[in-house]
């Protein structure tokens, strides 16, 4: 973690003691890729550990492209500066894990500088019995993308006031569902559980979420590119 902690420290003195407690980053990838470095979405892009998408990376300035398959997308100067050329290098390669380390702080950077005053303000608050920390706001950022979770807060914690596409892209039937979604992740993410309202979708074997990749948004709202379930390629057993 002491990588991890340099970077962010470098950006923003407040996010360092996110990176050192209780492991930030261990955590978010339970919600999301497991260990696995090269896992990939079968129906979609999401990747790796953090399973980020290749409109995310585009944003970052990894790649360029645009849509929902990686075949659409190349990579860029930034990223051939990094020792990272093709799809194999960033899943398989020693210059790719560390590009997916890198990209994460700096998504997880932009999403905290991106959340409004009200939202981080929420930091040592309670809100349906979940606490609010640094992390459970990130946590919520990474999956939600920060306009959104800016969106909800300024609701009243309304799920309504989220995209109907995050729904169908979520394997999700109903806003009372997102919201058990939402929370127990916040919930989870700081070693807690949320009982929610009987949606009883849970975190399976290998970190990902029952009904989805959670794949991360990045800028005002999280990108909806296509909806992405099980299975997924490079499951551990066949890595």
């Amino acid at each position: 973690m002491k990588q991890v902690i340099l970077c962010l420290s470098a950006f923003s003195l407040g996010l360092a003691s996110v990176a050192a407690h209780a492991g930030y980053l261990d955590a978010l990838k339970g919600h999301e890729g497991g260990d696995s470095y090269s896992v990939i979405n079968k129906k979609g892009t999401a990747l790796g550990k953090y399973q980020i998408t290749a409109g995310t990376w585009a944003t970052l300035g990894y790649t360029q492209g645009s849509g929902g398959n990686w075949s659409n997308y190349t990579f860029t100067d930034k990223a051939r500066a990094a020792g990272v050329s093709s799809l194999d290098d960033l899943r398989y390669s020693e210059a790719g894990q560390a590009l997916q380390e890198r990209a994460v702080n700096e998504l997880t950077i932009s999403n905290w500088n991106s959340m409004s005053s009200q939202t981080r303000g929420l930091v040592g608050q309670t809100v349906n019995g979940v606490q609010i920390t640094q992390e459970s706001l990130l946590d919520a950022a990474h999956f939600l993308g920060a306009g959104a979770l800016n969106d909800w807060v300024a609701s009243g914690f309304d799920p309504n006031a989220l995209p109907e596409s995050y729904l169908a892209a979520n394997g999700l039937s109903s806003y009372a569902e997102l919201q058990d979604l939402i929370l127990k992740r916040m919930a989870s993410i700081n070693g807690n559980s949320y009982d929610g309202f009987g949606y009883t979708n849970t975190y399976s074997v290998g970190g990902m979420y029952g009904a989805t990749s959670d794949f991360p948004g990045f800028g005002s709202k999280r990108p909806v590119l296509i909806q992405e379930v099980p299975p997924y390629q490079g499951e551990k057993k066949t890595l």
